[in-house]
């Protein structure tokens, strides 16, 4: 069992500033909601426990529910993803919520890129804005009317208050208690108020905000990861509800939500958890039952610190503009707290069924697809999770590898490559290049450079080579291999030997490529001595850097066989002899 006593802290963040918009969703569809909006808000009077359950009644609503306060990171990615994954594996709806009531952190336009961003995962949302359902609106400032009734019927009931107290007041009473060493919770000083004041207040229009009484005793709530967690309330304050602008605090708005769109666990971050007794005991004060709490682990740096958005790239913006693939992202995110077990037992049913063997608990490459099958709360893990850079460079690897030899995914990638590398040629008017791209020759060179990619846009310096008539021998990394390989006159007869070896080739494969650069070493260049096979071997290679110095122009890239046989006869010979003539 989890015990807290110590209070809740809050924390603050600056306003960011709203990513770039690369996508275009349409936030406005207020009219094609039916249940529980603004536009329809008699529907709340008859609204009631009972009823919720009875719509909802075993079934799987999962949210995301960000703050439009700047771009996705890697945090929220995560906690979108485990939504959509346990709601697909349960065949129940994932819903994207936008909680945007503090609108001193609003930041125009982060509520669509939000959006966008789950979609180029792969992710995207069943209702939400854009996606009317029978819950909507699904942007809570248009569902501020909602609130406002749910906030007095607290009051009435005697389980919330107003507070008329100034932000000076508050201000000298938090200093008192800090010079007291007194923990700074609200002094309840409006709750001593009368029916009579509190009446002539609010009839004067006096600024105030409603707050949640918090009743004594002992919160108690079981969450999915935690287990048994209890907190004291002696050490809970009086959280303000409804702030004196009209606007909910997250707080209330996110239960009423909840409850009215029939959620049935809320998959959230850690950080929410000294939160959520607040939650309990609103969902005690309206008499509703609570969903299943599941709060996944902390996101950490290498030294366990906390990851931070301001930190290093952590947004998902950030990850889209270097190229990095959605499939390989969301791989990555998936395995920071979660891994999959060797069988999955769905948190809705008593039936425990076996998904994966002993094999497939060591997989670390899934597609969207297996991680839906495979996901299950019971992966959740307890601790933080280190976020390890270098493993997704490596699952991105993999991801291009995988995308490049499936027959359904290769077409896809075979069109994002084309259309970047015709932009990077468009983009460098000293290259020329072949102005048409052939699609199967394309594939042929993708799967000469694809061991040495680390990222989509690596292929375009790889695959110049393959696409120009001259290769350039002045750029700092051509003239430093130079100097490595490149013996001079001795390096010139090598390469002519070559040339005459391949002009006489008529199967041009690789395996035969291979063999006559075999043979040049030991009948032409080294002719007169008996190489043994690791020398012949060492020979070989060392013949190969030549090569692809003159082929290439760079230490990086494919096998110079299977290069050789890419490029093929007439392009191969075309190359040599022109890299010949400008390196005499």
């Amino acid at each position: 069992m989890i015990k807290f006593l110590i209070k809740p802290t809050t924390t603050t963040s600056k306003i960011l500033k709203s990513t770039t918009n690369i996508f275009s969703l349409n936030f406005n569809n207020k009219r094609n909601y039916s249940c529980c909006s603004s536009d329809n808000h008699n529907h709340i009077h008859n609204h009631n426990h009972n009823n919720n359950e009875n719509n909802n009644e075993n079934k799987i609503r999962v949210r995301y529910a960000p703050s439009p306060t700047g771009y996705l990171h890697l945090g929220g990615l995560r906690t979108a993803l485990f939504n959509y994954l346990f709601a697909k594996k349960n065949n129940g709806t994932f819903i994207l919520r936008i909680e945007d009531t503090d609108r001193t952190r609003f930041v125009e336009g982060s509520a669509k890129s939000l959006a966008g961003c789950l979609e180029w995962a792969g992710i995207p949302y069943d209702e939400g804005p854009s996606r009317p359902g029978e819950c909507g609106p699904y942007v809570q400032s248009e569902r501020l009317p909602i609130y406002k009734e749910y906030a007095e019927k607290l009051v009435k009931s005697g389980h919330a208050y107003h507070c008329f107290c100034s932000s000076e007041r508050l201000s000298m009473s938090r200093i008192n208690l800090k010079n007291q060493h007194a923990m700074s919770l609200y002094d309840r000083h409006c709750l001593k108020l009368s029916e009579d004041e509190i009446q002539r207040k609010l009839q004067s229009g006096e600024s105030h905000t409603i707050r949640l009484k918090i009743p004594p005793g002992i919160t108690k709530f079981t969450d999915h990861v935690k287990g048994t967690v209890q907190f004291n309330n002696q050490l809970i304050d009086d959280q303000v509800l409804m702030k004196s602008d009209g606007y909910p605090t997250y707080h209330l708005a996110s239960v009423v939500d909840d409850h009215l769109m029939g959620i049935s666990h809320i998959i959230r971050g850690e950080e929410w958890l000294n939160s959520t007794p607040k939650h309990i005991i609103l969902y005690q004060a309206f008499g509703w039952k609570p969903p299943q709490m599941v709060h996944v682990p902390l996101l950490l740096n290498s030294d366990k610190s906390k990851l931070s958005k301001r930190q290093g790239d952590v947004s998902v913006d950030s990850y889209i503009s270097k190229g990095y693939l959605p499939e390989a992202l969301i791989n990555f995110v998936s395995f920071l707290g979660w891994s999959p077990s060797t069988s999955t037992t769905s948190s809705t049913t008593t039936t425990t069924t076996t998904t994966t063997d002993q094999e497939t608990s060591s997989k670390e490459i899934f597609t969207l697809k297996e991680l839906v099958e495979s996901f299950s709360l019971d992966g959740i893990n307890k601790s933080g999770s280190v976020v390890n850079m270098e493993r997704l460079d490596w699952l991105n690897v993999n991801h291009i590898r995988l995308q490049i030899d499936d027959p359904l995914k290769q077409n896809e990638i075979l069109l994002k490559i084309k259309n970047q590398l015709l932009e990077y040629f468009n983009n460098n008017n000293n290259i020329d290049f072949k102005k048409e791209i052939d699609t199967e020759y394309l594939l042929k060179s993708i799967n000469c450079v694809k061991e040495r990619v680390h990222l989509i846009e690596d292929f375009n310096n790889l695959l110049k080579p393959f696409f120009i008539d001259q290769i350039d021998y002045t750029t700092e990394e051509a003239i430093k291999m130079k100097q490595k390989v490149w013996k001079g006159d001795d390096s010139i007869r090598n390469i002519e030997f070559v040339i005459k070896r391949l002009q006489d080739l008529q199967d041009f494969t690789m395996a035969n490529v291979y063999k006559q650069l075999q043979l040049t070493c030991s009948q032409d260049i080294y002719k007169d001595q008996q190489l043994t096979e690791k020398e012949l071997t060492t020979k070989t290679n060392q013949l190969m850097s030549n090569l692809r110095y003159i082929l290439l122009g760079s230490p990086v890239g494919g096998g110079i066989p299977l290069a050789i046989e890419t490029f093929g006869k007439d392009k191969t010979i075309k190359t040599l002899l022109n890299g010949l003539n400008l390196n005499k």
